[in-house]
């Protein structure tokens, strides 16, 4: 196949006074993208086009932070560390373990007490302690409110006397009842703070102030010997 030979003549002809070669015409299919007036798009370093400019639209703004919320829960103190709570265990247990000395120590301790009996009423319980070897005025005093609690409030009821006269008028006065075995002789007993503690609770039972209200007319239910009567 023969190519048809381009005249050149004219790109390297001798120019006259009104004409001004143009050494590119001729030339234009040799040099790409020559001849269209357009420059070719840039090329970004790794040799692909750069993407096209958004518009305002697509730009859109990060939305800020959620604020917190009211409802979210106070930060929590840290828990105590397992020996602080094992410190304090073991020192409530010794709080608890000298309580409980003091309160066995004040139990065991003697309070020395006096009831009031009468003459005759003594001279029976005195007897009736030194019958026995280790019988002591408390013991024997104990023993007769244990012996006699189940009809202690018969008792008192029936042991009760009047010195005043009365009628069905007038109430008699608290001052003028007495109970038998009742009187100005003392008797001694020293009992420990928890059986003081039985015998005022026994007290207050049977709505008196004195022990020796109630114990007087128990002593003279519970010893042997000549008992005391309400006069007819």
């Amino acid at each position: 196949m023969t190519t048809p030979e381009e005249n050149l003549g004219s790109i390297f002809a001798r120019p006259t006074a009104n004409t001004v070669p143009n050494r590119a015409q001729g030339l234009g299919g040799l040099v790409p993208n020559r001849g269209t007036g357009s420059a070719p798009p840039p090329q970004s370093p790794t040799g692909s086009a750069p993407p096209p400019p958004k518009s305002p639209e697509d730009v859109k703004e990060t939305p800020p932070p959620a604020a917190p919320s009211g409802d979210t829960p106070p930060p929590q103190a840290p828990a105590d560390p397992p020996a602080a709570v094992e410190a304090e265990e073991v020192e409530a247990e010794e709080v608890e373990a000298e309580e409980g000395e003091t309160e066995a120590a004040l139990a065991k301790t003697k309070h020395r007490t006096t009831l009031y009996v009468s003459p005759a009423l003594h001279r029976r319980f005195e007897r009736y302690v030194r019958a026995a070897r280790g019988r002591t005025n408390t013991s024997a005093v104990l023993e007769a409110v244990a012996a006699k609690n189940s009809t202690t409030p018969q008792i008192i009821q029936e042991s009760k006397v009047s010195v005043a006269a009365g009628n069905e008028l007038f109430p008699e006065d608290p001052r003028a009842v007495r109970y038998l075995g009742a009187g100005p002789v003392q008797i001694q007993i020293a009992p420990t703070y928890a059986q003081l503690q039985v015998l005022d609770t026994l007290t207050a039972k049977y709505g008196f102030e004195a022990r020796a209200t109630w114990i007087a007319p128990v002593l003279n239910a519970f010893l042997p010997g000549k008992k005391e009567k309400v006069p007819e």
